[in-house]
């Protein structure tokens, strides 16, 4: 779960970073990029009150390796379009299929947790997820820089959720994370 919290976050870096710039470089106003990046977050926290329960209900691997596949799916389909319409539809995508991951990867490491190693299990849980903003930030930047254009980042990212998304689809049996513990 660690490796998927840190790929997670590449989802992160390469939206706060790289798309207002990906978007300035279309041609779009800052407002108008910093309204397309609004509408991931929105869509990112408002679709935690579905699927953080959706999660309990159908249990935690379908969430987590679909947002997974979803997330990478929708920033590699940003680089490919040239439509503010489109853009915001992809954005909405993204924001949802993170909100798929972000509740659920946690609650399914406390899920395989014994309850009196919770907290320190879910503390390394977080280092690792939080350390994906710096090492996609950084992974991505010199992506950038060593091919001199934006479109190896989005690659990056789609095929490190696609990945990511796999071995978790291999790892997890149905069994470990099918129904939450109670």
């Amino acid at each position: 779960m660690n490796q998927a919290g840190l790929v997670e976050k590449f989802t992160d870096s390469i939206v706060w970073l790289f798309f207002p710039i990906f978007f300035l470089a279309h041609g779009l106003s800052l407002a108008a990029a910093g309204s397309l990046i609004a509408i991931y977050g929105v869509t990112w926290g408002a679709g935690q009150l579905i699927t953080g329960p959706l999660s309990d209900k159908i249990g935690r691997k379908p969430l987590i390796v679909e947002g997974m596949w979803l997330c990478g799916a929708g920033v590699l389909a940003v680089h490919f379009t040239d439509s503010v319409v489109v853009w915001s539809i992809e954005l909405a995508l993204i924001g949802f299929s993170m909100a798929m991951l972000y509740p659920t990867l946690g609650a399914a490491v406390a899920d395989l947790t014994v309850p009196s190693e919770r907290a320190s299990v879910l503390g390394v849980y977080r280092f690792w997820r939080d350390l994906g903003y710096a090492v996609g930030g950084l992974l991505l930047g010199l992506a950038a820089q060593m091919s001199g254009h934006l479109s190896l980042p989005f690659w990056l990212v789609a095929i490190a959720m696609f990945l990511s998304g796999v071995y978790l689809w291999l790892k997890l049996t149905p069994q470990q994370v099918l129904t939450p513990n109670t």
